[in-house]
């Protein structure tokens, strides 16, 4: 494979919002670039008050204070009815939490719309503080064990301590930065002969706020996964919205977060037809009538960026299925029927889930191995297990005698 200039992995590192090369659109810091990668126009995107809060998924103490205290008449009013609801909830009821902190009323005036809505966020500041609570006491046990550890250590070993900070080792260090630097590299790679993996984001009209918070998280997942294989496929998001909530988050979480300093990726308003050939492409949909059993090197597989929060089967069309009919292309399911053995739940997996499964499948070809990427929890334990292919067993059994009398 061959490598790029210092010069020029230094401009593709630099292209994090919009860069526009060959149809395709990079997420870039704050400039759009042409193709020669010259900075030609200067943009910041300022977000309002209002923006932020969602763009956070969740309220800060800072930002909630500054929201509660520029309230309206009408919001104060209503804020008062919400906290009149609290009281009486809290009393009748454990599914509030003890206390209410101002980035939840604040996040509470401005999602709880409805009564089944607040009493929905009234339980999940429930389980949260107690997440929290549960977090605060095993953090002050471990300290306690690690500071019983250190002392029996220094009492064996006196003032030899291994330490990597104090320099107390034969390797070099190797900083992030350099790591950093690495993944980029191979990521930029990737992105000029890596092979296409793309992302259909033309169903960002018609998810809510909640579930394009969740798609951008399990996005950003599905791109760490991607980040640490050995040899990253081409991420290519198509029919991108620019300037939609998405698009504005991914900004956001790129300037605020350093844990995504670059985010090395291709985002077009195109669709996928206009740039590969239909005869390459397969779409990912749990309702196609046909199994991926094989994978070819030239498939290009396509995932529907939708995340549907609502639960239940009614939740669960074939709207990935009907497009690509409509398009005229493949599409085809994971094998999960014969690979897996689901608990009692919905068949349903989370966007970086999927992208785990397909990037370990297309790595080893081992339909095995890409399933172990699916959470135990989902899965039948072992004694259910026993029972379902005792039960299977059993069936199998019947059938065979109908057929011999």
């Amino acid at each position: 494979m061959a490598k790029l200039s210092r010069g020029r992995l230094q401009n593709v590192r630099k292209q994090t919002l919009l860069h526009n090369e060959g149809g395709h659109t990079m997420m870039s810091t704050s400039y759009f670039y042409d193709s020669e990668h010259a900075p030609l126009i200067e943009k910041d995107y300022t977000l309002d008050s209002s923006e932020k809060p969602l763009l956070e998924g969740l309220f800060t103490p800072e930002t909630a204070a500054q929201y509660l205290s520029n309230l309206t008449e009408e919001e104060k009013k209503k804020l008062q009815a919400y906290k009149l609801e609290y009281e009486v909830t809290s009393s009748i009821s454990s599914q509030a939490p003890i206390e209410m902190k101002d980035e939840w009323w604040a996040q509470l005036l401005m999602t709880g719309h409805s009564s089944s809505k607040r009493k929905n966020l009234l339980r999940f500041f429930q389980k949260k503080e107690s997440a929290l609570l549960l977090k605060a006491k095993k953090k002050g046990e471990n300290e306690k064990k690690m500071e019983l550890h250190n002392a029996e250590k220094k009492i064996l070993m006196g003032d030899l301590l291994y330490n990597p900070v104090k320099k107390n080792t034969i390797h070099i260090k190797i900083l992030r930065q350099t790591m950093v630097h690495q993944t980029d590299s191979k990521l930029a790679q990737s992105m000029l002969f890596g092979r296409p993996f793309v992302v259909d984001m033309s169903y960002e009209p018609y998810m809510g706020i909640k579930e394009k918070n969740s798609c951008v998280d399990q996005l950003l997942n599905g791109y760490g996964a991607n980040r640490s294989r050995n040899e990253p496929s081409d991420l290519i998001f198509t029919n991108w919205i620019h300037d939609s909530f998405i698009f504005k988050k991914l900004n956001y979480i790129q300037k605020e977060r350093s844990a995504y300093p670059t985010l090395m990726m291709k985002c077009t308003e195109q669709n996928y037809v206009d740039l590969f050939p239909k005869e390459r492409l397969v779409y990912l949909s749990p309702h196609s009538p046909f199994e991926l059993v094989q994978d070819h090197p030239d498939n290009i597989y396509i995932m529907g960026g939708y995340v549907d929060l609502g639960g239940g089967k009614e939740g669960q069309k074939p709207v990935s299925y009907a497009k690509a009919k409509q398009e005229k292309i493949r599409s085809c399911r994971l094998p999960l029927d014969k690979y897996c053995v689901w608990g009692t739940g919905i068949k349903s997996l989370t966007l970086n889930q999927v992208m785990n499964i397909m990037f370990e499948f297309m790595d080893t070809k081992d339909w095995s191995k890409a399933f172990e990427h699916v959470p135990r929890r989902k899965l039948q334990r072992d004694v259910d297990l026993r029972e379902h292919l005792f039960k299977k067993q059993r069936k199998m059994n019947r059938v065979n005698r109908q057929q011999f009398l």
